[in-house]
């Protein structure tokens, strides 16, 4: 656990000390930060008193981080479904594991029964037969089902970098907005 520490930060022509656990760095950017939206706020209209500057500024992050809390539970909702369609696979991967120890177990009986039985060699023989290529279909089954989910984990990974990618981009578009707001730094200050 990190030990908290005072931090001298300037935010909109005034001086507060900030009792924080996070690095310096940090809480300074974050200041620079309110800061920055407090001049442009001020900016727009030069009849705001500092009260009213600020809560037009708490207004502002307070968007953000709803938009931010948003984007979070969409994403949250698409990567619950995806995780969803990927346990299909492995739902129809157990019941191929079941149905090959069916036929292992039928395989062996049918051993069995032609140890016992030469007379019905014939007949084993063909059922014999007939469990090898339903082993064989059912390997076949198992290595498509195979591919399948090593498909879904592509595409949960790529769906993934695509979200990271947008969230970035999302930001990116934020931060060159003029009094736009850094979701990044708007998060865990403590006063």
């Amino acid at each position: 656990m990190n030990e908290k520490k005072k931090i001298d930060v300037k935010i909109y022509g005034s001086e507060y000390v900030m009792v924080a656990e996070k690095p310096e760095e940090y809480i300074n950017a974050l200041a620079d930060e309110v800061d920055n939206i407090m001049t442009e706020i001020a900016k727009s209209n030069s009849r705001y008193n500092p009260t009213m500057v600020a809560v037009l500024t708490a207004l502002n992050l307070a968007d953000a981080l709803h938009k931010s809390r948003e984007e979070h539970s969409e994403a949250s909702e698409k990567l619950e479904n995806i995780q969803e369609e990927m346990q299909r696979p492995f739902e129809e991967l157990n019941e191929l594991h079941q149905e090959l120890e069916a036929i292992k177990e039928q395989y062996t009986k049918m051993q069995g029964e032609y140890t016992k039985s030469q007379i019905e060699l014939g007949k084993i023989s063909r059922e014999w037969a007939k469990a090898q290529e339903e082993l064989r279909d059912l390997r076949c089954e198992l290595d498509v089902s195979k591919e399948t989910i090593s498909d879904v984990q592509n595409k949960l990974f790529e769906s993934q970098i695509e979200l990271l990618k947008t969230k970035k981009e999302l930001e990116d578009a934020k931060n060159r907005k003029p009094g736009g707001y850094n979701k990044q730094r708007g998060r865990e200050t403590e006063n």
